[in-house]
């Protein structure tokens, strides 16, 4: 059977067509090969694309009464966002008195994809959109009652992608645990309780439109549950009180308690810090309680401790100074200590002028008595030692004290104004000099070069800064320097004495030294062949053949 030809016209239409609908297969496959090449913007993370899956303790009872119980607690994380790489959180986990409250520690348990070694919680399995953790929970043994009820009350999640979410109350399903454990109705207790210096020497509080610190250390002891928290209350003028909170915060990354970092859940160091508002009422104020209490619940309240310490804060609007001097200012202290005194016109004082108290950012700066000389007009002062060579004394606190109690405050260790005193060393303009200069002896024999020092001697003038160092050249002939030696000295009776040395393998022919010498202040003189010209003539050695 023959095919049926078509005309040259209907051939023509139909390459036509077939031309055209290959062109728009090969059209539409660039167009494809090129989306597949191209980079696509990132897709928008869903909204609130974290949560949990589940979070369950292995069992719902435990009898924890032993040295070592541990139940597994494990949790399933979803991310809906399928861009995101990394997940990470903090499970929080505390106990629960019958109320419904929180008790005792909280244990901050950490997690992150993938990580099993450098967090508290280790990775299972999964990928970032579905993955799992584990926690072994060792759970304590020591009870309020014969019974503990612990909760997983919160778990925060977020993931490389920005999301973040925080899973409360019902959303956590009933991640609860009971425990059967051992009675603790032993409160906590402190070994010794006193008040300590944070940056000021005395216990003064100054105020006026700002906050003062002031800082108690008690080491507790709790051998049961161990401690959790406490409450210091202070009383002070008019039965008015201040109470300060602190608690230990023990199963976390930043173990501390109060103001002090590390410790132990059984005889935790404690510091606590208390912040006394602006305005708090002048006068004096006393401890007066102390509360403690253990991670159970049991509660201690002490008082009569510290019975001595007095916290006194000032706003100083009762007594106030001005006019802060020290004399002499400049001191030269360049060879000795000096004594020098530090003052103040001190207004508003009851029954006189008490005690002043002097504080300096440099150690050695100290006064030597609080007890103040009446001045006269008003003004009181103290001594004070400044150190030998010490550059200045920067007064960093200063506190005036009158007959009936009442304090004054200056400068930053108080957090108070500024006192703007220093006290400075006298300044040295005057480099030293040489009156006069020997060498002994002046002809060594080669042969006898290692061993023999010449002995430089020399009288020195220094009136201000002292002598501390020098330098010694030997030159030869050609006035090229052979030797050269320098150190720390003393110069005693005016009089500097240096040993110098001659190089191994010296030549026959004749030297001259020459030296330099340098004052505490950094200024110098020299004398030689590259100076000014040695007093009594040039110091010459020859050295023979024999």
């Amino acid at each position: 059977m023959k095919s049926k030809s078509l005309p040259r016209a209907d051939t023509n239409v139909a390459m036509s067509s077939l031309l055209t609908r290959q062109a728009v297969r090969l059209l539409a496959v660039v167009t494809c090969t090129g989306l597949v090449g191209a980079a696509s913007p990132a897709a928008a993370a869903p909204a609130d694309p974290l949560s949990i899956k589940s979070i369950n303790f292995s069992v719902d009872h435990v009898d924890a009464r032993g040295d070592w119980t541990v139940v597994p607690l494990e949790w399933t994380v979803r991310d809906a966002d399928p861009a995101a790489e990394q997940v990470l959180g903090q499970v929080k986990l505390h106990a629960l008195d019958g109320a419904g409250n929180r008790v005792g520690q909280v244990y901050e348990i950490d997690f992150e994809f993938g990580e099993q070694w450098y967090t508290e919680a280790q990775f299972v399995s999964g990928t970032p959109q579905e993955s799992t953790y584990h926690y072994d929970f060792v759970v304590p043994r020591y009870g309020k009652t014969k019974q503990a009820l612990w909760a997983v009350t919160e778990v925060t999640l977020k993931d490389d992608r920005g999301a973040e979410a925080s899973v409360r109350g019902t959303a956590l399903g009933a991640a609860t645990l009971k425990a059967r454990t051992l009675v603790d109705s032993t409160p906590p207790s402190v070994q010794y309780f006193n008040w300590e210096a944070i940056q000021a020497d005395k216990p003064y509080v100054y105020v006026k439109d700002t906050i003062g610190y002031q800082s108690f250390y008690a080491p507790v002891s709790d051998g049961g549950a161990g401690f959790w928290k406490g409450t210091l209350r202070l009383a002070g003028p008019g039965g008015r009180t201040l109470d300060t909170d602190f608690e230990l915060k023990y199963f976390t990354d930043d173990k501390s308690c109060g103001r002090y970092t590390g410790g132990d859940l059984y005889g935790p160091s404690c510091g606590i810090l208390v912040q006394f508002p602006p305005g708090t009422a002048s006068g004096q104020w006393r401890v007066a309680e102390l509360i403690l209490v253990d991670n159970v619940g049991n509660t201690a309240s002490l008082t009569g401790l510290a019975p001595d310490t007095v916290i006194t804060v000032t706003s100083n609007e009762t007594v106030s100074a001005s006019g802060f001097t020290a004399t002499p200012n400049p001191v030269d202290n360049w060879n000795a200590d000096v004594t020098a005194r530090v003052g103040a016109t001190i207004t508003g004082a009851q029954n006189g002028v008490t005690e002043i108290v002097v504080e300096f950012d440099v150690f050695g700066c100290r006064q030597t008595s609080t007890t103040p000389t009446d001045d006269g007009n008003g003004k009181y002062s103290v001594p004070v030692r400044v150190p030998r060579q010490v550059k200045q004394c920067n007064v960093l606190g200063f506190t005036a004290k009158d007959g009936a109690g009442n304090v004054a405050a200056y400068g930053p260790d108080y957090g108070a104004p500024a006192v703007g005193l220093r006290i400075d060393r006298l300044a040295n303009t005057t480099p030293p000099t040489a009156t006069g200069a020997t060498l002994t002896p002046t002809t060594i024999a080669r042969s006898q070069a290692g061993n023999v020092a010449p002995k430089l001697t020399v009288q020195v003038v220094a009136p201000i800064a002292p002598v501390g160092s020098y330098s010694l050249y030997l030159y030869d002939a050609e006035g090229t320097i052979v030797a050269q030696q320098g150190g720390g000295t003393s110069v005693v009776n005016g009089v500097l004495t240096v040993y110098g040395y001659l190089p191994y393998g010296i030549e026959a022919g004749d030297y001259t030294y020459g030296f330099v010498l340098h004052d505490g202040s950094g200024l110098s003189t020299t004398y030689g062949p590259e100076g000014l010209p040695v007093p009594g003539g040039p110091l010459l050695l020859t050295v023979t053949d024999a």
